[in-house]
């Protein structure tokens, strides 16, 4: 495979992580700053979001320069050829996710709903491997767990952390 494919993925992955980047910067900017309610200027809700982006801005700018100069990814990337079982589990992980933010998400309260999509993307995920070892009640049992304390711990950090009121 030509050295110029993963230039080109890096171009093009370059340009969308910094259109991105830039974008969440400008909304960031544009979220309420609660100036007349004399709000702490570090519990702004744009904050995170905004360092977030500057971070995704300048490693997307990176990206670019770096594939500019001619110097991308020195082993070919297999991005047009995917392995018998990537494209389901593109489309399980497409699925799950459009399912958690559009269906779930504001209209479950907020820990059930991510205990619902944390169990089903790991149950899902697992048994879409062909090399899975786990039996299927071991592996439910599992990522009932996990999903369950990431639920809490997800909501613990949000609310308490970062002080963002979740629905539900």
């Amino acid at each position: 495979m030509s050295r110029a494919r993963p230039v080109f993925t890096d171009v093009i992955g370059g340009l969308v992580v910094t259109i991105g980047g830039i974008a969440g910067l400008v909304e960031s900017w544009r979220m309420p700053r609660f100036e007349v309610r004399k709000a702490d200027p570090f519990t702004v809700p744009g904050l995170t979001p905004g360092l977030l982006c500057l971070v995704l801005t300048v490693l997307g700018i990176a990206l670019l320069i770096r594939a500019m100069a001619g110097r991308g990814g020195a082993v070919a990337l297999p991005i047009l050829t995917w392995q018998p079982g990537s494209a389901a589990r593109m489309i399980f992980t497409l699925v799950t996710v459009v399912i958690y933010g559009f269906v779930l998400f504001g209209n479950v309260p907020f820990v059930i709903a991510t205990t619902i999509f944390v169990f089903a993307f790991t149950v899902g995920a697992e048994l879409l491997n062909p090399e899975r070892k786990l039996s299927l009640p071991a592996l439910s049992a599992g990522a009932l767990v996990l999903a369950i304390c990431s639920s809490l711990v997800v909501r613990a950090v949000f609310v308490e952390i970062f002080l963002v009121k979740l629905p539900g």
